[in-house]
């Protein structure tokens, strides 16, 4: 049976693919002569703190780790991320192996009515959660007058709608299963590069559920090689691809604060990869004195997530940012800050 995976082949390739360094300054000159951008395209964050540190953004050519404890909110940070770059007018696949569409739209616009009750000076619990638009959702309509009408019936649902169907085009959902192959993926993001004319960022959730058509290795084999194809892929394509990542130990929760060595796969993951973002809930990774001389420091944490910039091939690594969680409405809030306080490594003693 076949076990071939995006990728294979390149080394023969390779005459094919080299320049000469006179080769590229003609290019690279020619390129801005023409007026477009020489060097690597940037999908922004959104997340200032963030794009900061990571120089602009993610970068066209790179493959993005991200990892956390279970409940830490990968999905939501990394659908959020995809959410800004579309927003401000770029093209964006989300490859989900764990949730349907529908789920993931719901998140959205429960995002965007955050949004925009904020932007009209209310505060962000004055809109829709994810609860009441799945309720929408999940409800017969009987005036049978549509969507707009039936989101009329919640905070902010009407302004959360238009924002979303402003950027729909853009965004693009696929529902990814044990078909999903790296030469699936791939398809798929040249695919949506014809029909948009530039390559899209590209999230996968999440990278261990890649298939392999026929394969008999190891599990760590096969992490290995879909690491290697999405690396591949990122450079060949010329887009971002952000794939969140899974834990090697079950369980990784307060008193651990997880590191690129705590993946799945992790030599190869941490070899593979440009970027690694590690998200943890601050309370599990704050050190002890913060816990007993503040009894009320906990509860406070909780309402925090640390992202943690673990490896970054174009720029700072080892910084430690802090965004505030609103998991009610699918998001954390937009707006970053760096980590006061000091982090742990391991702590045997929890609360």
């Amino acid at each position: 049976m076949s076990t071939s995976s995006y990728g294979e082949g390149r080394a023969s390739h390779g005459m094919e693919r080299r320049r000469s360094i006179q080769d590229i300054l003609e290019e690279t000159d020619e390129a801005l002569r023409h007026g477009t951008r020489p060097g690597a395209q940037v999908w922004p964050t959104g997340f200032d703190l963030l794009d900061s540190t990571l120089d602009g953004g993610l970068r066209s050519g790179e493959l993005v780790l991200m990892g956390g404890t279970e409940g830490a909110g990968k999905t939501t940070l990394a659908v959020q991320l995809v959410r800004n770059a579309v927003r401000a007018g770029r093209h964006a696949i989300v490859f989900s192996f764990e949730h349907e569409s529908t789920t993931l739209l719901q998140r959205l616009i429960s995002l965007e009515a955050a949004m925009a009750a904020s932007e009209s000076g209310q505060h962000h619990s004055a809109a829709a959660d994810v609860r009441s638009v799945r309720a929408v959702f999940e409800a017969e309509d009987p005036d049978r007058r549509g969507l707009a009408h039936a989101m009329a019936r919640v905070p902010y649902g009407v302004e959360a709608l238009t924002t979303v169907q402003e950027y729909s085009p853009r965004m693009h959902l696929h529902e990814s299963n044990k078909t999903t192959t790296t030469d699936e993926i791939a398809r798929t993001i040249t695919e949506v590069t014809e029909a948009a004319g530039e390559p899209p960022m590209v999230l996968v959730d999440y990278l261990q559920k890649i298939p392999i058509a026929g394969w008999t290795g190891s599990e760590l084999e096969r992490v290995t090689t879909v690491t290697e194809g999405l690396k591949d892929m990122s450079l060949e394509l010329g887009c971002p691809i952000m794939a969140i990542t899974a834990a090697e130990r079950e369980g990784l929760g307060a008193g651990h604060r997880m590191r690129t060595r705590d993946l799945k796969g992790s030599s190869a993951l941490a070899y593979e990869a440009d970027l690694v973002l590690i998200l943890s809930s601050k309370e599990n990774v704050v050190s002890r004195e913060h816990l007993v001389y503040d009894l009320g420091s906990i509860k406070r944490f909780r309402r925090w997530a640390v992202i943690t910039v673990e490896k970054n091939r174009h720029g700072l690594g080892q910084v430690e940012l802090e965004v505030q969680k609103d998991f009610e409405h699918g998001r954390f809030h937009p707006e970053a800050k760096v980590v006061d306080e000091q982090l742990i490594e391991e702590r045997v003693f929890t609360t």
